[in-house]
């Protein structure tokens, strides 16, 4: 068995190069196999291969020619998107790094989280001021907020030893006072990053150039004369195969 289905499989690629053969050099047998028929199929295969050759030649250089203006497109978006994430960064740098928690308080490292009767909110440190009360068996931390408002959070002894929560405390006093410095130092840098983004959005010289390279391959195609030269080439080994034979080949 198994050697039979090798004998088909050889009997299947023979009848497959003969069909593609027959195909290509279209006739009787003797026209795609005899000797005597040699010039004749060498003539139309140089008639193909020239022109194939040409096309190869002209897509490979457009294709390359495209894929400059593809590249120069995305090195665009790239330098313009790193530009406006700079910026962006320098304008609002988020929370930041976690930096610890007490109670309802959550401490990053340019924002305070404050949970209150079951709602969240975040408050950027360079805007606020905290300090500790103690107040019987109570500890309280005082927080002014954005804009003047006040907010008084109780922390029981007995859950929150008063070290801790003065701990705490100090924590966001340091943290505030970087916020602060991180702050001055980014607004500093804005102008500079401002004017980088104007720079790589008004920077479109890569694709221009880019561009015109295109241009000038899609122009000297089309003013090429070898191409439709040697599409006639081929038509007429096609017109003298066909007077040959009487078939006319692809």
């Amino acid at each position: 068995m198994r050697y039979a289905g090798l004998i088909v499989l050889i009997a299947l690629v023979a009848a497959a190069a003969i069909g593609w053969r027959l195909l290509r050099y279209p006739g009787q047998w003797r026209h795609a196999f005899g000797g005597e028929y040699d010039e004749h199929r060498r003539d139309l295969d140089s008639a193909r291969d020239r022109l194939t050759s040409l096309q190869r030649d002209a897509k490979r250089e457009h294709r390359t020619a495209a894929s400059g203006v593809d590249a120069a497109a995305t090195a665009y978006r790239r330098r313009v998107r790193d530009a406006e994430a700079r910026l962006a960064a320098l304008r609002d740098p988020g929370r930041g790094n976690p930096r610890g928690e007490l109670g309802a308080l959550r401490l990053h490292q340019y924002t305070l989280q404050v949970t209150t009767g079951g709602r969240t909110g975040e408050y950027p440190l360079d805007e606020l001021s905290i300090r500790p009360d103690p107040a019987g068996a109570e500890t309280h931390v005082h927080l002014i907020l954005p804009k003047g408002r006040q907010q008084m959070l109780p922390f029981p002894r007995e859950e929150y030893p008063e070290a801790a929560v003065r701990a705490f405390v100090a924590d966001v006093h340091d943290a505030v006072a970087a916020a602060k410095r991180a702050k001055a130092e980014r607004e500093a840098l804005i102008p500079e990053a401002e004017a980088d983004l104007a720079e790589a959005v008004a920077d479109t010289a890569g694709q221009q150039h880019a561009k015109r390279q295109l241009a000038d391959v899609e122009a000297r195609h089309e003013a090429d004369p070898r191409i439709p030269e040697a599409r006639r080439e081929l038509d007429a080994a096609r017109d003298r195969w066909h007077h040959l034979t009487g078939r006319r080949p692809r």
